[in-house]
């Protein structure tokens, strides 16, 4: 069974707060299908680079990178269970 999968990381630049920075958001679309995740992390406006999904600081980077590692591993071992329940032909 094959299904396309992308995750999108962005800034909520709709919401700023008083201290100037906004939330970053994640998008996962499975199979056209959207959601949309607060990762619970903060940024400025300034530190975020859209182009690849990251700030400046290699802080929240990391958190960023552990959030996008739980997610596929979330993921693929939804592909493994709904695997194991098809009938082998």
């Amino acid at each position: 069974m094959r299904s396309t999968y992308k995750q999108l990381y962005y800034i909520n630049r709709s919401k700023i707060k008083a201290d100037g920075t906004t939330s970053i958001m994640c998008r996962v679309t499975i199979d056209g299908k959207a959601i949309v995740l607060a990762t619970g992390l903060y940024c400025t406006l300034n530190e975020w680079n859209s182009k690849k999904g990251e700030t400046k600081n290699s802080r929240i980077n990391g958190m960023l990178n552990d959030y996008k590692n739980r997610i596929d591993d979330t993921y693929n071992s939804l592909l493994k269970q709904m695997a194991s329940l098809q009938p082998n032909c």
